[in-house]
């Protein structure tokens, strides 16, 4: 349930998360390709290999849509995922893994920027509640908790 006016989501974010949608349909279809190649070299071992990297794959694209929605946990992860790509980027052999290294790490810092923070809302403070006194029996009659009293 929100309450207050609608949140129009920043331009920032919008990038990013086109930016990480064609990464992903870029790998999914580069994968794909390679699958032919690796059923080819591998036999019908491969497939489980890629069924689960497809998987994870999708996953992926789950989190950039919850950035997308507002969500500062998916924002996080994403952000590791950059982070990641990034000094996988940074490993011999340089090429279209370093392009879209590079790709993801941008899209990774576009929602930390000042003009897309106000998007995602801040986390709420934990409150705690009271100690309740301890359960040290059931009234038999009407099945309620008896609680001991200090």
């Amino acid at each position: 349930m929100t309450t207050g006016a609608p949140r129009s989501r920043p331009v920032l974010v919008t990038v990013a998360v086109v930016l990480w949608l064609a990464l992903f349909a870029f790998q999914f279809v580069s994968s794909l390709v390679g699958l032919t190649g690796r059923v080819r070299a591998d036999g019908p071992l491969a497939l489980p290999a890629s069924v689960i990297g497809l998987a994870v794959l999708a996953w992926f694209v789950f989190g950039a849509l919850r950035v997308g929605r507002g969500s500062g946990r998916a924002r996080f992860w994403m952000a590791v995922l950059g982070a990641l790509a990034v000094v996988g980027a940074a490993s011999p052999p340089y090429g279209a893994k370093t392009v879209i290294g590079v790709l993801s790490g941008v899209a990774a810092v576009l929602p930390y920027l000042p003009a897309a923070r106000a998007y995602f809302p801040p986390r709420p403070r934990r409150v705690r509640k009271p100690a309740e006194a301890r359960v040290v029996g059931w009234d038999p009659d009407t099945g309620e908790p008896i609680r001991a009293s200090e």
